[in-house]
């Protein structure tokens, strides 16, 4: 992976990957995800209270279940291919992440969601996806004082795909870690 990409290619890829999902649909049945950048954008996105955020899906013949869902958002966290060191490319969103925790969000958990792409096993998959999400939460905890009780991490490994993981550009985009708002 080229380490001197500009963080005009990392609003690329992220606009790559909401065209993606319009294209190409969900993979695997994903929600749609958004790809916040700044601090408003990530306050905006997780201001709902969970219980607020519904999902609406046909059971054939019309019917409808309504379902809440928490507000979730993508973060193009990137990491040294099987690692869990996040690179410096990544600092300038996560300290947007960190404005926007220690600013209009401050009542607010977050879940820090790991996720892969598809090359490794399933297991080493899982344990790679929480170790990058302990790395983000230790570096929101460690760089910018954020409550340890208000992140919770999670591993989901490769089960939830945004992108094809036959190209490049789709795994890039499947390495994510996303943050979902529990309380």
């Amino acid at each position: 992976m080229n380490s001197t990409r500009t963080p005009r290619h990392f609003r690329l890829t992220q606009i790559l990957a909401a065209t993606s999902l319009i294209l190409l649909g969900n993979p695997a049945g994903a929600s749609e995800l958004l790809f916040p950048t700044t601090e408003a954008e990530i306050v905006k996105a997780l201001s709902l209270a969970p219980e607020t955020t519904l999902q609406v899906k046909s059971l054939g013949k019309g019917l409808q279940a309504v379902k809440t869902e928490p507000p979730k958002v993508g973060a193009l966290i990137h990491f040294d291919t099987n690692s869990a060191t996040i690179k410096t490319e990544s600092y300038p969103l996560l300290r947007e992440y960190a404005n926007a925790l220690q600013g209009s969000l401050t009542d607010v958990v977050l879940e820090i969601a790991g996720h892969t792409d598809s090359q490794g096993s399933e297991e080493y998959n899982k344990g790679l996806s929480i170790r990058r999400a302990q790395k983000v939460k230790e570096f929101l905890v460690l760089a910018y004082q954020i409550d340890a009780h208000r992140l919770t991490i999670k591993s989901y490994g490769e089960s939830q795909p945004i992108a094809p993981n036959t190209t490049l550009e789709g795994r890039e985009q499947n390495r994510r870690v996303e943050f979902i708002r529990v309380r």
